[in-house]
């Protein structure tokens, strides 16, 4: 389990939370990620206003000159360019609100996590606390190219973030489930699309709260172990990794239970053979 997990130290807060705020380097992170997006964009937008200029320049010229037979070529540049200054003014907008945006991080993450923002400030001082563990989440590729905004994930006494974009925060006590989970994504190799399939943690708070990470299997069973030990409640889906195709269903199957309390359907759900049953009506072939 320690090659997954450690102790916070003194040494690890000074070089990833030297202001003492989780979300104030990720706001940094998020900012700096933000930025460099939006220069490329303002100089792809500035490209494209060159590119409709000399498109629109060359149709006047095709129409002064008669060229009734190349104008629709110069039409055709027009619109391409158009497009690309129309799509590049969007994206420019979009990253510079979210840059402006980066300074509410407490207030986005008790958003997101449906938490007043008490308790994220709450969650931010026990984070540097010498009883937090520090999650390794991921490691070699998947770790270097991984889009949170922290690569580690963190466990207080009260928390767990998983360093998710979003910033979510959830309660220990309120977790319903927690399990491995298959995702999928396609990419292209020339005149297909290849399917690839991700391995990630899946976290399910009471509130309807999720988190889907981005983990090795070796890390997610000891994580799994280490919150079951803190709340024996905790849904593992018998170990399993839960196929995409079954999330919704898993979702609301562990809501109902949670509101059930301890009766009997319960009770025979968490037989093993109940949960074999589920798990068969829905696996799918993840290889």
């Amino acid at each position: 389990m320690s090659d997954y997990f450690s102790k916070m130290n003194e040494d690890y807060v000074q070089k990833h939370f030297p202001t003492g705020s989780v979300f104030a380097n990720a706001a940094k992170t998020v900012k700096r990620r933000s930025m460099a997006a939006l220069v490329f964009f303002l100089v792809f937008l500035a490209g494209g206003l060159c590119g409709l200029a000399w498109g629109i320049g060359r149709t006047m010229e095709f129409m002064s000159e008669g060229q009734d037979g190349v104008l629709s070529v110069g039409i055709n540049i027009c619109v391409f360019f158009g497009m690309v200054v129309l799509v590049s003014l969007i994206l420019v907008c979009v990253l510079f609100k979210v840059s402006k945006k980066c300074g509410g991080c407490i207030a986005d993450s008790a958003m997101h996590s449906k938490l007043p923002e008490s308790e994220i400030e709450a969650f931010e001082r026990q984070a540097t606390a010498s009883d937090c563990y520090v999650l390794e989440l991921t490691a070699g590729l998947d770790r270097a190219l991984s889009n949170a905004a922290n690569k580690d994930g963190l466990l207080t006494r009260d928390y767990i973030y998983l360093a998710d974009p979003a910033r979510t925060v959830i309660r220990v006590d309120a977790l319903r489930a927690c399990c491995l989970a298959d995702y999928t994504y396609y990419i292209s190799t020339g005149k297909c699309s290849t399917k690839i399939h991700c391995l990630a943690i899946y976290l399910l708070a009471s509130n309807g709260v999720s988190v889907l990470s981005d983990m090795t299997e070796e890390a997610g069973q000891a994580l799994m172990a280490l919150l079951k030990e803190r709340n024996g409640a905790i849904d593992t889906n018998v170990g399993k990794v839960l196929p995409e195709s079954a999330f919704d269903d898993y979702k609301k199957s562990v809501q109902v239970l949670s509101t059930r309390g301890k009766g009997s359907d319960q009770t025979a759900w968490k037989s093993p053979k109940a949960r074999q049953g589920w798990w068969h009506r829905h696996r799918t072939d993840c290889a």
